[in-house]
This record gives C-alpha cells, structure tokens and sequence, in this order.
C-alpha cells in the first residue's frame, strides 16, 4: 500500500513539473490574437512556451516539443 501511493505521488509530481515548464495563458484570449514569438513565428511550439518560436522548423528550448507550422501567422 505504501509503495502504490508513493509510486502515484511520484508520478503526480513528475506529470505536474513537466506542464508547469510551459507558460499557459490565464484570459483564454485565442493563440491568433496573442502577440510574442511563442505565438507569431512561422513555427511554435504546440505549448506555446514563453520564448519559444521559429522562423525554422526546429525543437523548442524550454520542453524539447518539435515546433509546428503556425496556421495563424498572416
């Protein structure tokens, strides 16, 4: 019993630091209307971490996601 709750308590703790890397938008304001690289780069991360962004295919530098073509950008 001890070892499944300290298996689900390290796996708990695991799962949240690795979301917590990236940086989500509190006002729910959609990706198209946001400003900053993470969001205006022909290429971003799938996340959108703060700093991430491309104008090159590529791997972003705060979680290691491939970047993916920005659909948004005009």
């Amino acid at each position: 019993m001890k070892t499944s709750f300290l298996l689900l308590f390290s796996t708990a703790l695991l799962i949240g630091s690795s979301v917590s890397s990236c940086t989500f938008t509190k006002d729910k304001t959609p990706a198209s209307e946001q400003t900053g690289p993470e969001y205006t780069s022909a290429y971003v991360c799938p996340m959108h971490c703060e700093g991430s962004g491309s104008d090159e295919p590529g791997t972003c530098p705060v979680c290691n996601m491939d970047y993916v073509l920005n659909e948004n950008k005009q």
